[in-house]
């Protein structure tokens, strides 16, 4: 029906209205440390690609950074991206326990498209 169409659409732009902003967020975040290159370099861990993701012992050489310190980037991104999310949903909602619920929906918005 039209209205869930609609809904459907609301939904969408919602969801990639969050991960944008979690995405400047973070974004901003390395830049002010001096480190837009490893956030863009190390940013498809966070969107996918329809390229498969760099391996990464050619990513860390690219990088200059061993190994290990490159998945413990990796992680620390993931982390601070996800926290990112969690800011920005918070700013949705009015209660605290709302929190979980819409990011759960999110996530469910974010794998049905």
């Amino acid at each position: 029906s039209a209205v869930r169409i609609r809904t459907r659409a609301f939904d969408q732009a919602w969801a990639e209205t969050i991960v944008h902003a979690g995405l400047l967020a973070v974004s901003h975040h390395y830049k002010t440390e001096g480190k837009g290159d490893v956030f863009e370099a190390l940013r498809v861990f966070l969107t996918g690609s329809a390229e498969p993701l760099p391996e990464y012992a050619g990513l860390a050489i690219r990088l200059r950074m061993q190994e290990s310190t490159l998945r413990s980037n990796i992680a620390r991104l993931r982390a601070r991206y996800c926290e990112a999310l969690r800011a920005e949903v918070r700013r949705t909602v009015s209660r605290e326990s709302e929190v979980e619920e819409e990011l759960r929906e999110l996530l469910r918005i974010l794998t049905a498209s």
